[in-house]
């Protein structure tokens, strides 16, 4: 299969929700052997089936589809049967990839603007050592220790940081509309 950024950016995303959610780098990778597979077949495919194409068990497969569901990262839909029953499909198609994406970069622009309006309005410090921020108010609490590994905290230069951040959020606009 050949992959465009776009897919491959969307493979690597489900990758590492899927192992940081199970704590396990072999779910991730299940993952994106499902998905894979979706989008090679561009239709939508019975649980049981995909079990039988990847030769893994359908629990084993479902249990990971509802969590990649549940993330937004497949489409699912109930077609009835013959007999009064439902069965269920999952989907994904590049229309679905590039929604998805949109979706996730303006979650991250929109993170980093909060960044911004903090940095903007409060002075903020930093623990070089774990990366955790505080306020003036904390830090004055603390002692300007960090209160996690007693390192002593330091000053966030906000201009420079609110520059970097910005810069930021313009490329990532740039991308969305790309």
């Amino acid at each position: 299969m050949v992959e465009d950024l776009e897919t491959s950016l969307f493979l690597e995303y489900a990758r590492r929700k899927m192992a940081f959610e199970y704590d396990n780098e072999e779910v991730g990778e299940l993952a994106v052997k499902i998905l894979s597979t979706l989008i090679e077949r561009n239709e939508a495919i019975p649980d049981e089936t995909l079990a039988l194409i990847l030769g893994i068990s359908a629990t084993e497969i479902r249990r990971v589809l509802h969590v990649m569901h549940k993330a937004g990262l497949v489409g699912l839909i109930r077609e009835s049967t013959d007999q009064y029953r439902y069965e269920y499909k999952w989907f994904i198609n590049k229309d679905f990839i590039r929604k998805f994406l949109v979706q996730h970069i303006n979650d991250v622009a929109a993170k980093l603007m909060r960044r911004i309006n903090t940095l903007s309005t409060t002075t903020l410090y930093i623990c070089p050592t774990c990366f955790r921020s505080y306020t003036l108010d904390e830090v004055y609490e603390y002692d300007f220790r960090c209160p996690r590994d007693d390192t002593e905290l330091v000053q966030v230069d906000a201009p420079s940081e609110i520059a970097f951040l910005t810069s930021t959020v313009k490329n990532l606009r740039r991308e969305e509309t790309g």
